[in-house]
């Protein structure tokens, strides 16, 4: 599970701090769940897999399957409503691509 944890915020570029914000813990807390050193309360792992919209069992490592049936729905209705933006970002070489990636990402700071 802690390798799940850590992949995931990773790939959504957060740090422990922010992600124990987002799910209303402590960085101390990830930290020890992402270093085997404590099983985390129900309550975290619930918040962490609403966080990520993946299953709890994903979390888990019991299955494979990232997203539930309404998981994936909800996926699929914010590609729907940007899916020009993605077809647009699919042509871009890959300089281009870090370039829109850093952009956004300084958008998202000072917003």
């Amino acid at each position: 599970m802690h390798t799940r944890i850590k992949q995931l915020r990773e790939e959504h570029g957060m740090g422990q701090a922010a992600l124990a914000d987002f799910v209303a813990s402590s960085q101390q807390t990830i930290s020890r769940v992402e270093n085997e050193k404590c099983i985390p309360p129900l309550d975290l792992i619930v918040n962490i897999a609403k966080h990520f919209k993946v299953t709890t069992d994903y979390l888990l490592c019991l299955s494979e399957t990232k997203r539930s049936f309404e998981g994936q729905l909800q996926i699929n209705k914010e590609i729907d409503e940007f899916y020009e933006i993605v077809s647009l970002y699919k042509e871009l070489n890959a300089d281009n691509r870090k370039t829109v990636l850093m952009i956004l990402n300084r958008l998202r700071e000072v917003q």
